[in-house]
């Protein structure tokens, strides 16, 4: 038991140990930093692997360990299904990236920074899931909005890198204010952050303000998961390496907010507003989403607003309230992870290749990189639901689970989403690899090292023959609905009928040319409407326009007013005082960003020497 309870920490204090070290090992020898991270991962991808037969068929085990003593807070390990297999989703995956990242990264400077936020992300992520108090899990979940603010503005010469890391970073903590007023507004009721003490208060008719905890959360989940509104940050995140890209859309930041709907289910499935809000949330956030893929032309792009409909359509799952559905979120979410990590790599294998990221400028690669290709053609198959491939299967499952709970309003978002999501996806593959785009051009493209072939080759065989995992999963999970492997009459002629269209139209536009793209961004409506859509609804400007001209604009109407002396005596005072407070506070912040590190190797070490003094 023991050594049980050992593998159970140490799953996600070896990444997050091992993440400090890089900087010494690329210091000595820059070449292995890759390599000496991949071990760590791997070590930490055991580790999890190792904990699958600790929660078969077993009751949720929390193990504890005093944390602050002057505070009463313990550090605790929640192991059930849920946390064992999101663990794992994040560290194998985790692995994957590190091992392209080998080759992606190998001309980069800065390995030491790169890799040591790679491992703390990975052991965030990790640590997030695993958590079984609510307090550890809002560190985590800090975590992992600080390393991928990081290494999203990796490249932070680069004024649209760094931008972009910061609209992630801010945008992210609207939905984290939030969350921690829920956990705050738990504890003050309930007395506790364990998660399953919380859960046994409330299954023992505790009075919570059920409600606004829940909306509360759901908001949280909504800045992470990129839901709309919050779904601003995503799309500019791609302004990060390719590997980080995978990571955040595959394995980590995103897949926090789906997993915390999911643990939190059990609370508040009961609540049929939350349910509903959840619901209507994800699905449209999932059309919108998906709409705006079909307008975008950089390659990183229409990936980034696919993951936000397939991380709305997990969302418009969970909100139908029953146990099938939320086995099937779970379920999708694993598809997700491999399909998407199979994309973001080949994406980065062409960019890396051509030099460009404008799906405008490729065509007809398939002879120059004819294994991404393959491996291309296997992720958008799995994304676009045809089968054997596992977005079939997932995709299928929350067709039935709809259909089942008679949702039929739901159900006909999520057909609409799917149909826009064979079109877009299969756009993307036909500019990349088989036709010539609008302004073709001819590239000089080179051989990926093996490094980066060999995890897409495996994501690949994985997003072919994981959808056959549906049984032995919901078993693992303890789900108890009825599932088989045998077709499901309605939810398949539904999917059929998605294929069908999205075939249909997707021919049209391309390879046929009946419909020529161009023609439909003609005329007033066409272009009103297409530049809606590539805008994605227009919400970043208006936040723009809203948050940042507004409140730049009222900070200039008051050092007007204290130009002109206009202003009123105590509020001359209240400004007067900022800016000698912002003088001060200026000093410590130099820009530089190898002090911002020592100082948050100095925050990450005072957590350590806490944790010793327990």
């Amino acid at each position: 038991m023991v050594a049980q309870a050992l593998q159970a920490w140490l799953c996600w204090l070896v990444p997050l140990a091992g993440a400090t070290p890089a900087f010494a090992v690329a210091k000595a020898k820059r070449s292995l930093t890759g390599w000496y991270a991949v071990a760590v991962n791997a070590v930490s991808a055991v580790l999890a692997s190792s904990l699958i037969p600790m929660v078969v068929g077993r009751s949720p085990t929390t193990l504890r360990t005093l944390w602050i003593p002057a505070l009463g807070l313990e550090l605790s390990v929640l192991l059930d299904p849920l946390s064992v297999f999101m663990a794992n989703v994040a560290a194998w995956i985790g692995l994957l990236v590190m091992v392209y990242s080998v080759g992606y990264m190998a001309e980069e400077e800065g390995q030491g920074r790169y890799y040591f936020f790679m491992l703390l992300f990975v052991g965030g992520m990790t640590g997030l899931v695993m958590a079984g108090n609510l307090l550890q899990l809002y560190v985590f979940w800090e975590v992992v909005g600080l390393c991928s603010y990081a290494l999203i503005g990796f490249w932070y010469h680069k004024p649209s890198a760094a931008r972009a890391g910061m609209k992630a970073f801010i945008t992210t903590r609207v939905g984290d204010v939030f969350l921690l007023a829920a956990i705050l507004m738990i504890y003050a009721h309930t007395g506790t952050f364990d998660i399953q003490a919380v859960r046994a208060y409330v299954d023992g008719g505790g009075a919570l303000p059920i409600l606004t905890i829940s909306i509360f959360i759901l908001l949280g989940a909504m800045g992470k998961s990129a839901q709309f509104p919050l779904h601003v940050w995503l799309p500019d995140a791609m302004e990060g390496p390719t590997p980080v890209s995978a990571l955040i859309h595959a394995a980590t930041m995103v897949k926090a907010g789906v997993y915390l709907i999911a643990r939190t289910h059990t609370l508040f499935c009961g609540l049929q507003p939350w349910l509903t809000a959840v619901a209507y949330v994800g699905a449209f956030t999932s059309l919108m989403a998906a709409a705006a893929a079909l307008t975008q032309t950089d390659i990183k792009r229409v990936l980034a607003y696919s993951t936000i409909s397939q991380l709305g359509m997990m969302m418009a799952s969970l909100g139908v309230g029953t146990e099938l559905a939320w086995f099937a979120s779970q379920f999708h979410l694993l598809s997700h992870a491999l399909f998407k990590a199979l994309l973001f790599l080949c994406a980065g294998i062409v960019m890396h290749a051509t030099g460009t990221t404008d799906i405008r400028r490729m065509g007809d690669l398939r002879r120059e990189l004819p294994t991404t290709f393959a491996a291309s053609l296997v992720g958008v198959l799995s994304l676009s639901g045809i089968p054997p491939f596992n977005g079939f299967w997932s995709k299928e499952l929350i067709f039935e689970s709809m259909m089942e709970a008679g949702n039929y309003a739901l159900l006909a978002l999520m057909v609409c989403t799917s149909l826009l999501t064979v079109a877009y996806s299969l756009r993307w593959l036909y500019l990349i690899f088989l036709g010539g785009g609008e302004a073709h051009a001819e590239m000089q493209t080179h051989k990926p090292p093996a490094t980066m072939l060999l995890p897409t080759l495996i994501l690949a065989a994985l997003s072919t023959a994981s959808g056959f995992l549906e049984v032995p999963l919901a078993q693992f999970m303890a789900v108890n609905a009825h599932l088989s492997l045998n077709p499901h009459l309605p939810s398949t002629l539904c999917t059929t009928l998605v294929l069908g269209v999205g075939l249909l139209s997707f021919a049209a536009a391309y390879p046929t040319n009946l419909v020529p793209p161009a023609r439909l961004r003609t005329g007033y409506i066409g272009r009103r409407v297409h530049s809606l859509l590539q805008n994605a609804l227009y919400v970043d400007a208006v936040y723009n326009k809203v948050f940042v001209e507004g409140l730049l604009k009222a900070l200039w109407s008051v050092l007007e007013e204290i130009e002109v002396g206009t202003i009123d005596q105590f509020n001359y005072t209240v400004a007067e005082a900022l800016v000698a407070a912002s003088k001060y506070a200026r000093r410590i912040q130099t820009g530089i960003l190898s002090y911002n590190m020592i100082l948050v190797l100095l925050g990450l070490l005072v957590i350590l020497l806490l944790l010793l003094v327990a």
